[in-house]
């Protein structure tokens, strides 16, 4: 496996990625923890989930948020295994039906990262992902909620996921 530096970080991952967007809906869990042993013997070390991913995206149904993550969380939980990888989630998404149950407000971060933590037993995610720009909330807000978790220690790396370029570069010069 050929392995490369998470953007401008010390942190190596590997070129390719495991997305496990479809773990659950459509991939069962013996099926998952196949997938997952066989990459992670690969070499693939670099696990991609989102806290929406495993079955329908729609505050209305009952079952399906979270589901990949939990997936994860009890692959992980059978031991060896957490150290190995770099586990990437990804929160937006509505996660219920209420105004804040979306979206990147400070209070909003908080409460998924803490919902993202206990669905993949893990006590810190590596890289915790906008996966939408959220144009409604004011970016020291939402640096300001990240840089907590990652003073607290429950995250590490901050990123972004289907940001336009320019985006990516207002968000970058809040931030500096």
């Amino acid at each position: 496996m050929q392995y490369t530096s998470l953007g401008r970080t010390g942190l190596q991952v590997s070129r390719l990625a495991l997305g496990t967007m479809n773990f659950g809906e459509l991939t069962d869990e013996a099926a998952a923890f196949g997938i997952m042993d066989e990459a992670l013997e690969a070499g693939i070390n670099f696990f991609d989930t989102a806290d929406v991913y495993g079955g329908p995206q729609s505050p209305d149904m009952e079952q399906g948020y979270g589901t990949s993550e939990e997936i994860i969380g009890r692959w992980l939980a059978q031991g060896g295994r957490r150290d190995r990888i770099v586990l990437v989630t990804k929160l937006y998404q509505p996660m219920g039906t209420g105004p804040n149950d979306r979206r990147l407000s400070a209070y909003h971060i908080r409460r998924a990262c803490e919902d993202s933590l206990r669905r993949l037993r893990t006590d810190h995610i590596d890289l915790y992902q906008m996966h939408y720009i959220d144009r409604l909330t004011p970016w020291e807000e939402i640096w300001q909620a990240m840089e907590q978790l990652v003073r607290e220690g429950k995250v590490t790396y901050v990123g972004s996921s289907n940001f336009a370029g320019w985006d990516v570069a207002t968000a970058q010069g809040t931030a500096a």
